[in-house]
C-alpha cells in the first residue's frame, strides 16, 4: 500500500469546500468545536491529542465528513487499518462520498505504483480497487489535482493508456504546472501510438521547468525509441549535464550520436567516459564501433585489444576484432577470432549469439569454405532453434549451391511456418537451382494468391519466371503490376533486371532510368545501371559516376567494388581498376566473375602469375556468369613462356 510518506504528502489538508459539518444542535456544535481542536492541536505537533479529539467528534456526529477527516489523521499517523475502517463507515453512510472514496482509492494504491515502478503481478487486484474509488472521487475532488494524477498513473499500470491519457490531459490542459500530470500524459501518449504527442507535452513541461530531469530522461528515451538519433542525443547530453555523476548517461548519449552517423561526437563523449572510467568495457566496445566508422580501424583494433586484456572472457573484445577484421576483408582472421567464440557458445544473449554465428558463417563462404559455414549453421540451429538462423542457414545451402539440401531444410521450415514469405522465397530460388521451375513458381504463385497487395510477392514472382525463362507470363505479370506499384523504385529495378536477363537491354535502361526518377540515390539501381553501360560501351564517364554514386550508399559492396574496377579497366586505367578489384575480390572471394575481372585486369598489368591465380579462384567459385570453357583458355594461354 502508500507508503507513510507519500501519505503524509497525498493526504495533507486539502484546498476546497470546508468538509466540516454545519453545527445544527448542541452535539453537533460540540462535535464541530472537537473538530476544529483536533486540526489545532495536529497543527502544533500534537498528532495523539488530535486523533483523541476527533475520535469524540466522530462519536459525538458520525458524519461522513468526520470519518473522512479522522481517516486522514490515521493514515497520516501510520494507523492505516484504522484510516480503512474510519473511510468504510464513511461510504456506508454516504455511498457517493467523494471524500470517502478517495480516502479508500488513496489507502489501495500499491506503493511500487507511486514510486514509478512496474507494478507486480500479486498488486494487480489492489490496482483496481484503487482505480474504482477514484472513478467516483474525481468529479466530486475536482479542485484536487492529485487525484486525476494517481488516477492516471493507475491506469498506465493497468494497461489502460488511452483512460489515462484521458484523465490527464484534462488535468494538463487546466493546469501546465502539474508538471506530473505531463509527464505521465506523455507516457499514455505514447502508448496509445501518439509519440509525437507525447514528445509535444514533454516539450511543454521542460519549457515549465527546464531542469526536471525525469522529464528529460523520459523525452530521451522516447526520441531514441523512435529512432530520431540526434535529437535523442542531445536530450541524453542535458539529462547529463543535469546528472554529471551518471556515466550511463553519457553512453547512452554516444550510442545515439553514433545512430545519428555523429561517430566523431560519439568518439569525443566515450573518449571523456573512459577517461574517468577505465575499465568501463561498454564505453570501450562503442569507442571502438565509433572508430570503426570514421575510418581509423589501427585505433579500433587498438581499443578492442584493450578490452581484451582488461577482460578476457568478455566476448565483446572478440566481436569488435572480428568487424574490424571484417572491414579489411581479412576473413581469415574473422574465422580465428570467432572460432572459439561460438564453440564454446560464450554469448549469453541469443540475438547477439546467432549473429556472431551468421558473421562466421559469412566469413567461411568468403573464404570459398562453404562446408564450414554449413555446418557451424547446423550446430547453431541444433543449439539454438530460431527463424533468422533457419533462413540463414537456408540462404547458405543455395549460394552454396547445395540445392537438395536446401529443398529439404526449405520444405521443413515451410511447414512449420507455412506464412514465412521469406522461405518461401528462399525454397523457390533452391527449386530453381535445381532446375525444378514449375515448384518454385508455384511456391510463389500461392503466396501471391494470399499476399496480392505486397508488391515484393509479385516481383519475386514475376523473377523466378524469369529465372525458369518464362519470358512472356513474368512481362505480363510486370505489366499488370505497374498500376499498383509503379510509384515504387523496387517495381522498376525489377522490371530493369528482368528486361536485362531477356537481353532487352534498351528497354532495361529505360527501367533503371525510370526507378532514379522514383528514388535518385537507390544504390542498387545505380549500380546496375552503370554496370550496363560499362557492357555497353558507354557513356562510361555517366557510368563511372553512377557507381560512384552507389558506392558513397554502401562503400563495402564489392558487387559495386567490381562495377568500378571494370569501368577503369574499360578506360584504360589499370591501376585504379586493380586497386578496386583487388578489394572486391577480397570481400567476395567465391564471386567467380569478380575473379575473372581481376585476373583479366593482372594480365594487362603483365601480372601473369597473379591473373592465374584469380581465374584458378574463378573456376572455384560460384560459377555464376561465367564461361568456364574461356577462362581454362586464358589460363593455358598465361602460362606459355
Amino acid at each position: 500500500m502508500l507508503p507513510i510518506a507519500l501519505l503524509a504528502l497525498t493526504l495533507a489538508v486539502q484546498p476546497g469546500p470546508a468538509s466540516a459539518p454545519a453545527p445544527r444542535t448542541s452535539t453537533r456544535g460540540e462535535a464541530y468545536q472537537a473538530f476544529l481542536e483536533a486540526r489545532r492541536l495536529e497543527a502544533g505537533g500534537d498528532a495523539a491529542g488530535a486523533i483523541a479529539a476527533l475520535e469524540k467528534a466522530s462519536t459525538l456526529d458520525a458524519s461522513p465528513a468526520i470519518l473522512t477527516e479522522l481517516a486522514q489523521l490515521y493514515a497520516r499517523n501510520d494507523r492505516i487499518a484504522e484510516a480503512r475502517k474510519a473511510a468504510e463507515r464513511a461510504l456506508a453512510l454516504d455511498a457517493d462520498s467523494a471524500d470517502a472514496h478517495w480516502m479508500l482509492g488513496m489507502l489501495s494504491v500499491p506503493a511500487s505504483v507511486m514510486q514509478g515502478e512496474a507494478a507486480a503481478p500479486r498488486d494487480r487486484a489492489a490496482i483496481d480497487t484503487a482505480i474504482g474509488h477514484l472513478e467516483k472521487a474525481v468529479a466530486g475532488r475536482s479542485y484536487d489535482l492529485n487525484v486525476p494524477v494517481v488516477l492516471g498513473r493507475l491506469y498506465l499500470q493497468a494497461d489502460r493508456p488511452a483512460d489515462a491519457a484521458r484523465v490527464l490531459r484534462v488535468t494538463w490542459e487546466r493546469e501546465n504546472g502539474a508538471i506530473e500530470a505531463g509527464l505521465l500524459l506523455a507516457q499514455a501518449y505514447e502508448r496509445t501510438g501518439q509519440p509525437d504527442e507525447g514528445l509535444r507535452v514533454l516539450g511543454e513541461v521542460l519549457d515549465v521547468e527546464p531542469r526536471f530531469f525525469r522529464a528529460r530522461l523520459q523525452q530521451a528515451e522516447m526520441l531514441e525509441r523512435a529512432r530520431r538519433w540526434r535529437e535523442a542525443a542531445e536530450a541524453y547530453g542535458l539529462a547529463a549535464q543535469e546528472n554529471p555523476s551518471a556515466v550511463e548517461l553519457r553512453m547512452r548519449q554516444a550510442t545515439a550520436l553514433l545512430g545519428a552517423d555523429q561517430p566523431a561526437a560519439a568518439r569525443t563523449v566515450l573518449e571523456q567516459v573512459i577517461a574517468d572510467r577505465p575499465t568501463d568495457l561498454q564505453a570501450r566496445y562503442l569507442l571502438a564501433q565509433a572508430q570503426r566508422e570514421l575510418g581509423d580501424g589501427t585505433a579500433a583494433e587498438e581499443t578492442a585489444r584493450a578490452l581484451m586484456k582488461i577482460a578476457p572472457a568478455d566476448v565483446r573484445g572478440p566481436v569488435i576484432l572480428s568487424q574490424v577484421y571484417a572491414d579489411r576483408g581479412d576473413h581469415a582472421r574473422v574465422v580465428e577470432v570467432l572460432t572459439p567464440v561460438v564453440e564454446k557458445g560464450a554469448v549469453g544473449n541469443p540475438q547477439s549469439a546467432l549473429g556472431v554465428a551468421m558473421r562466421l558463417a559469412s566469413a567461411h563462404m568468403a573464404l570459398g569454405q562453404p562446408e564450414q559455414a554449413i555446418a557451424m549453421l547446423e550446430r547453431t540451429r541444433a543449439a539454438r532453434p530460431d527463424p533468422m538462423i533457419d533462413a540463414y542457414l537456408l540462404q547458405t545451402l543455395v549460394m552454396a549451391r547445395r540445392f537438395d539440401r536446401a529443398i529439404a531444410l526449405g520444405k521443413e521450415v515451410r511447414a512449420a511456418r507455412p506464412g514465412d514469405l521469406q522461405v518461401g522465397r528462399l525454397l523457390a530460388q533452391a527449386y530453381i537451382g535445381a532446375r525444378q521451375p514449375d515448384a518454385a513458381i508455384a511456391i510463389l504463385e500461392a503466396e501471391r494468391a494470399q499476399r496480392p497487395d505486397d508488391p515484393s510477392v509479385t516481383l519475386a514472382l514475376a523473377t523466378t519466371l524469369a529465372d525458369a525463362g518464362r519470358e512472356a507470363r513474368a512481362m505480363t505479370l510486370l505489366d499488370q503490376a505497374e498500376k499498383g506499384f509503379g510509384t515504387q523504385v523496387i517495381y522498376w529495378f525489377q522490371r530493369g533486371a528482368i528486361l536485362e536477363r531477356f537481353g532487352k537491354r534498351a528497354e532495361a535502361k529505360a527501367a533503371f532510368r525510370k526507378a532514379l526518377e522514383v528514388e535518385p540515390g537507390h544504390a542498387p539501381t545505380l549500380n546496375y545501371l552503370g554496370y550496363m553501360l560499362v557492357e555497353d560501351g558507354g557513356p562510361l564517364e555517366e557510368a563511372v559516376a553512377l557507381i560512384g554514386k552507389a558506392l558513397e550508399e554502401d562503400p563495402d559492396n564489392g558487387s559495386y567494388l567490381d562495377s568500378l574496377g571494370w569501368a577503369y579497366y574499360k578506360q584504360g586505367k589499370l591501376p585504379e581498376a586493380r586497386t578496386q578489384l583487388e578489394r572486391a575480390a577480397g570481400l567476395s572471394r567465391t564471386n567467380s566473375v569478380i575473379q575473372d575481372h581481376l585476373g583479366d585486369v593482372l594480365l594487362a598489368l603483365k601480372d601473369e602469375a597473379g591473373a592465374v591465380a584469380a581465374w584458378e579462384r574463378a573456376l572455384a567459385g560460384d560459377g555464376e556468369s561465367i564461361d568456364p570453357a574461356a577462362i581454362r583458355a586464358k589460363i593455358s594461354r598465361a602460362r606459355k613462356p
